[in-house]
């Protein structure tokens, strides 16, 4: 964020760093000593430029005419605090914030200081906390940083200014190649679309669908960066075909799942082709990892492509393809590097911890899921710090980071060569829910964390009045919870698999009483959950081209869990029908009571499945439907007999 020559500094020490906006001087004119970012952190808000060559004459002129207490006191220009520490008072400490970032604010936390929900921060980026950046990449990158772990930042080792002549360099080049930059970008993008047979309007609608649907739920990468790149020419063909790819689903464009599938394809082809240019290098662009991120374990048409595609696509297009380059950790903005006139990609560094981000979480649900163990090293034994934020302070990316770490404890726990053999300890499966309930308690943020009223039953999330917005809470919190209950569902999987060592009379039963117990607590909250839901939609278009989408429609890994606990459910009913349980085998119960159950476990069957079907832009939603139709028809079948 590069000053006019011989401009003093108005923004903090803090703001500066990081390069964000800073209404230090405004907050001033109002009475108050700190700008917002250093507020929502309760930081010290320090301006200290005294290093500033360009400035030093001028303040010595200053200061020997006795004008400098008359500059701090006017308000022409905010006031100068040197190196000197300046202290926050306890009352404004104990000040309830009342203000939030701007709406154009790059880089902004939400905070509840006063232990309420605060829901200001819905319009703003999403945000990771300096403790998850710093956890985050002692994992990706080794640890080798410098600063302290409570506010870990990226310094500026050189001087802005001190670049001055080859920023003027740069700068001139870009000016004296400014249209032909243009124009070569704009001639790239016509290619794209016109090689996919889709008019601009459909592309660019397709990419606008992403940002505004697709990543509400799962960022892959930051909007305003990619559409800097986007439209200067710097993004790959590999990522915009992806980003085209998951967003063209959300359109009202006819045939949509077979330009999908064509975008797809163009994604795997330009993708590979990178990787051949790049052989040798052992590199890989953050855009084209960003592009594989988001496309990692798309089913493609091999009817449409060749042999040898679909042997490089299995190869290097695979999950663990993904999480190995993540963890090589060598990506570059430009293979042109300084000599490219277009310039590095925008706001690099973010970007590459929100895929940090995406990486660790995506690979901890999916090992779990699929009982894999994971390539990402373990914290514990690499000595790497867990220290995560407060539960009142965290972001919605925070509380995913901390479920995943989570989730990787219970890989640790569960999926080892011991268990397998022996069975799972029943002490294990105990422990293993009393860290869930750790997590739910002192983890997960206030506002997102799952909520019970005096009876017991789970109370919904809260909307946003905005109507930009008013599904993005309630999203949120109910893709939350979903992979919160799906963790909880993954203890008595295990158990399933790998069945229970004797641990003795007691032991044994207890653990397999409260397994029982909170599996069906975990299946009742998601029936809940896919019930609220229905209320929420998104939509796009307007008019006959207006088309509204479910929150389960948005995200599909959450219609994945919803036909898991159709599964459950159906399973479990089939078990009481053929084994009644105690509630069923009292005097009074008899038959009437062991239809009346099932009935019950068939009625939550059908909402799951009916939540799952809501899930209409995605092709395989049809495979899925088939599967649960037929489990539900064979539950029907028992409860007919």
């Amino acid at each position: 964020m590069r000053l006019k020559r011989g401009a003093e500094r108005a923004s903090c020490d803090f703001c500066h760093r990081r390069k964000i906006k800073c209404d230090r001087a405004l907050r001033e004119k109002q009475g108050q000593p700190s700008c917002s970012p250093c507020s929502l952190r309760q930081i010290q808000c320090i301006l200290d430029d005294s290093d500033d060559i360009r400035l030093r004459r001028r303040r010595r002129l200053s200061n020997r005419d006795g004008d400098a207490q008359n500059l701090n006191n006017s308000n022409l220009l905010p006031p100068i605090y040197g190196g000197e520490t300046q202290t926050i008072s306890q009352e404004r400490l104990q000040q309830p914030l009342s203000s939030y970032f701007p709406p154009d604010t790059e880089d902004s936390i939400p905070s509840s200081v006063d232990q309420t929900p605060d829901f200001s921060f819905i319009n703003t980026p999403f945000e990771l906390s300096p403790e998850s950046i710093f956890f985050l990449d002692q994992i990706f990158m080794g640890g080798d940083h410098e600063g302290s772990t409570e506010y870990h930042e990226p310094q500026i080792a050189i001087d802005p200014d001190l670049q001055l002549p080859v920023g003027g360099e740069q700068t001139s080049r870009n000016t004296e190649g400014g249209s032909s930059a243009e124009a070569l970008a704009g001639s790239a993008h016509q290619k794209l679309w016109v090689e996919c047979n889709l008019n601009k309007t459909t592309f660019d609608a397709a990419l606008h669908a992403y940002f505004d649907l697709a990543a509400v739920h799962l960022p892959v990468i930051m909007e305003d960066a990619f559409w800097k790149d986007y439209h200067a020419g710097r993004c790959s063909s590999a990522l915009v075909y992806a980003v085209a790819c998951r967003g063209i689903i959300f359109t009202a464009a006819s045939d949509s799942w077979d330009k999908q599938q064509c975008l797809a394809l163009k994604f795997r082809q330009s993708f590979l082709e990178a990787r051949q240019q790049a052989i040798g290098k052992s590199v890989i662009r953050l855009d084209d990892l960003e592009a594989l991120a988001i496309m990692t374990n798309w089913v493609y048409d091999e009817a449409r492509s060749s042999p040898l595609d679909t042997q490089l696509g299995n190869l290097f297009l695979t999950h663990e393809s993904l999480v190995l380059a993540a963890l090589q950790s060598q990506m570059q903005d430009c293979d042109a590097g300084n000599t490219d006139p277009l310039g590095p990609l925008a706001r690099s560094e973010e970007r590459r911890r929100l895929l940090f981000w995406h990486v660790y979480g995506f690979d901890a649900f999916h090992s779990l899921d699929q009982n894999l163990i994971s390539r990402i090293p373990d914290g514990e034994n690499e000595g790497i710090s867990r220290k995560l934020p407060h539960h009142d302070t965290g972001s919605y990316l925070d509380a995913i980071l901390s479920l995943a770490i989570t989730a990787r404890e219970m890989l640790q726990v569960f999926v080892t060569v011991s268990t397998k053999r022996n069975g799972i300890k029943p002490q294990d499966a105990i422990n293993m829910y009393e860290r869930l309930d750790h997590w739910h308690n002192l983890e997960c943020p206030v506002h997102l964390r799952r909520k019970r009223n005096s009876k017991g039953k789970l109370i919904p999330p809260a909307g946003n009045e905005s109507s930009k917005s008013n599904f993005i809470q309630p999203l949120h919190c109910s893709l939350l919870w979903l992979l919160e209950i799906n963790c909880y569902l993954q203890v008595e999987a295990c158990v399933s698999r790998y069945g229970m060592r004797d641990g003795g009379p007691f032991e044994t039963e207890m653990a397999a009483h409260r397994i029982e117990l909170e599996s069906l607590r975990a299946v009742k909250d998601g029936m809940d959950i896919c019930q609220w839901m229905k209320q929420y939609s998104a939509a796009t278009g307007s008019g006959s081209a207006a088309k509204s989408h479910s929150l389960i429609d948005l995200a599909p890994f959450a219609r994945d869990i919803c036909a898991g606990q159709c599964f459950w459910i159906s399973e479990r009913g089939k078990m009481v029908v053929r084994h009644p349980t105690g509630r069923q085998r009292g005097v009074k119960a008899g038959n009437d009571q062991k239809k009346k159950d099932a009935d019950e476990y068939m009625k939550a069957a059908k909402e799951f499945r009916s939540a799952v079907a809501t899930a209409t832009s995605h092709r395989d939603t049809e495979l899925l439907l088939e599967r649960l139709d037929k489990e539900i028809a064979s539950f029907e079948d028992l409860l007919a007999q």
